[in-house]
């Protein structure tokens, strides 16, 4: 029999110049046409978290029950998806496993979902092999301002062959879904509904035919709904065997956010972080587009056509149409020349007070288009509590460098002027079982001293999150620590950071503890280039492209005179400079190292020349 050995996947060097991390995994491609985007969802309630991984790459760690993972941007084609037991080993069988086929620009959910079950008797049914994946084609299109998109699955087993999501007087919604079938789309006007699963084969009588009540649910406006209806079991308790079949079903509803037209739309999230406002309502061009939003709550992107809104903060249930409801708050988004390449916004709502003050006036005072109306700038109003600041904040999704994450720091805590993220140490490395040799383990890093290893440098108040690059593997610990302050105002555990997802973290609440400052943190998966950091170069002759930064490394390819690329950062001391191009031998995108000489390159930024040595340190693989 073969030895079980180790092989170090993820190596993390630190020196005094530099730190080299680990590729991302071969599936998780850049974005572009050749590209689609893929989520998972756990639909395993009586079997608890999972693991899964794509093409033997593990992409999601410990997810839980009736949760769904980011959508990632795969590369289009065939792929290998297996999900585990979370924490169990790489090699062990899984709970399910499929190949899936992602078409180009297309955007599926896998749904993991059980499918055996123990009939009560001592043997049981193992968990291995006891699930399924059912894949559902999302509809992402554009829709109309002011309306939501619902669709649901049944993978009920056990209970009626055919449901309806509807009201619980009986009337459906969605009309007769099949078990493990596809079903269309419902558009809706964005409010709450109290909805409830129906029996679709039930007879007609007097009762209505409820199986669950799902209570109320409130719809954001231009966001995708999914209603995943399983099985209501409930772990058997013994180790490696799943529990009994119920004839009770468990609903339960996960949110996508939709796209917006690709000429001249836009995407805007939510975020409610003022903890002393009212519940409030949120009209883009008096369209109701989040109703019933309170402190902590937060919306998917919402993407809209035309750039170009007027927003309004309103107290909730006040309406448009009436004379006596004056509006909190109201601004505009407008497209001047310097944001016209931003898609995607925060609409951030955060408490204001005298030690804000200076952060207010300061966002207040940046210079605008002077042709252009009054936009996109803070704005500050009453509430019966005190001052809240509305602010639109420009959010950077760009794809993440080759085998990094990317953490992103929104200050939303009262009377905090800037806010440092830390961490003790950068993550063990991951180990994985393979055959043959056995390694010498690694070296347990040295914990850096408080506050720790600078991951997000000084976030402002109310202003557009300070970002920061960093690698896969678990965090312990990260924490937020006001600027020149060594004390944490609060701390995120055990965060398993992926390569290529955002991880933006939102602080909000008050020092003083009323309410206690939390970090809520959202993930996307990073996807097209930055504005902040796009660099751009012109080759003033032909150049060698080459592996590594160095004269004496392998040829990649040389490209000719006048050859446009994109410049993503510098070596230590800024002799080279890596770059990506489209290599005219393949067709594919490749990147490699050029020498950084006036005579070679010219590297620019918004039409203005760059110096190498003010490039990015480039941390990639």
């Amino acid at each position: 029999m073969l030895k079980k050995v180790f092989l170090l996947l993820v190596t993390v060097l630190l020196s005094a110049l530099a730190i080299s991390f680990p590729g991302s995994p071969k599936v998780l491609a850049q974005s572009g046409v050749n590209t689609g985007s893929l989520r998972i969802v756990n639909a395993l309630p009586g079997i608890g978290a999972v693991d899964v991984y794509l093409d033997d790459e593990r992409i999601a760690f410990n997810l839980a029950p009736e949760q769904a993972t980011t959508y990632f941007v795969v590369a289009a084609g065939r792929h290998a998806l297996a999900v585990r037991i979370a924490g169990t080993d790489a090699l062990s069988a899984p709970i399910a496993d499929i190949l899936i086929d992602l078409a180009p620009n297309g955007s599926q959910t896998a749904v993991i979902y059980q499918t055996q079950f123990s009939n009560g008797g001592a043997a049981g049914v193992t968990i291995n092999q006891s699930g399924a994946v059912f894949i559902i084609n999302d509809d992402r299109s554009p829709i109309q301002l002011g309306k939501t998109r619902i669709t649901a699955v049944h993978l009920a087993v056990g209970t009626p062959s055919r449901i309806s999501i509807g009201y619980p007087s009986g009337e459906a919604l969605m009309y007769q879904i099949g078990l493990r079938q596809p079903f269309g789309t419902i558009d809706l006007p964005t409010q709450a509904y109290t909805l409830a699963v129906l029996n679709a084969d039930a007879a007609p009588s007097n009762e209505p035919p409820v199986i669950e009540r799902l209570g109320e649910i409130n719809f954001y406006s231009n966001t995708l709904y999914t209603f995943i209806v399983v099985p209501n079991v409930t772990p058997s308790g013994i180790t490696g065997q799943v529990g009994v079949l119920s004839a009770q079903t468990r609903t339960f509803v996960i949110s996508a956010p939709l796209e917006p037209p690709v000429e001249n739309g836009v995407r805007i999230r939510v975020i409610h972080a003022a903890h002393s406002t009212a519940v409030v309502d949120v009209y883009f061009d008096e369209r109701l587009v989040a109703s019933r939003v309170n402190y902590g709550d937060y919306t998917e992107y919402l993407g809209m056509a035309d750039y170009s809104h007027t927003i309004t903060i309103r107290r909730f249930g006040d309406k448009p149409n009436d004379p006596n409801a004056v509006p909190l708050a109201r601004g505009s988004l407008s497209r001047s020349d310097q944001n016209s390449r931003q898609i995607d916004y925060t609409l951030l709502l955060v408490n204001s007070n005298p030690q804000n003050t200076a952060a207010v006036a300061a966002l207040a005072a940046v210079p605008v288009d002077p042709n252009a109306p009054p936009a996109n700038n803070p704005i500050v109003f009453e509430t019966e509590n005190g001052e809240v600041m509305m602010a639109l904040l420009a959010d950077d999704l760009s794809e993440t460098q080759r085998g990094l994450a990317r953490i992103r720091v929104i200050n939303a805590a009262e009377g905090v002027q800037a806010i440092s993220a830390y961490t003790n140490a950068y993550p063990l490395p991951e180990i994985k079982i393979v055959d043959d040799i056995i390694p010498t383990p690694a070296p347990t890093p040295t914990p850096a001293p408080p506050p720790g290893i600078n991951l997000v440098n000084a976030a402002a108040f109310g202003k557009d999150a300070s970002t920061g690059d960093l690698p896969p593997g678990l965090y312990n610990q990260i924490n937020f620590i006001p600027s020149g302050a060594t004390n944490s105002l609060t701390s995120s555990t055990n965060l398993q950071v992926v390569p290529g997802v955002v991880y933006t973290f939102i602080v909000m609440g008050s020092p003083s503890g009323n309410p206690p400052v939390r970090a809520l943190v959202l993930q996307d998966y990073g996807s097209g280039l930055s504005l902040q950091r796009t660099f751009s170069g012109l080759l003033m002759s032909n150049a060698n492209i080459r592996a590594n930064p160095s004269p004496d490394a392998g040829l990649i390819i040389q490209l000719p005179r006048s050859t446009e690329i994109e410049v993503l950062g510098r070596n230590n001391n800024g002799q080279w400079v890596r770059v990506r191009f489209i290599n005219p031998n393949t067709g594919t995108r490749t990147e490699g190292w050029v020498l950084a000489q006036a005579n070679i390159i010219r590297i620019t930024r918004a039409g203005t020349t760059v110096l190498p040595t003010t490039l990015p340190l480039y941390v990639g693989g």
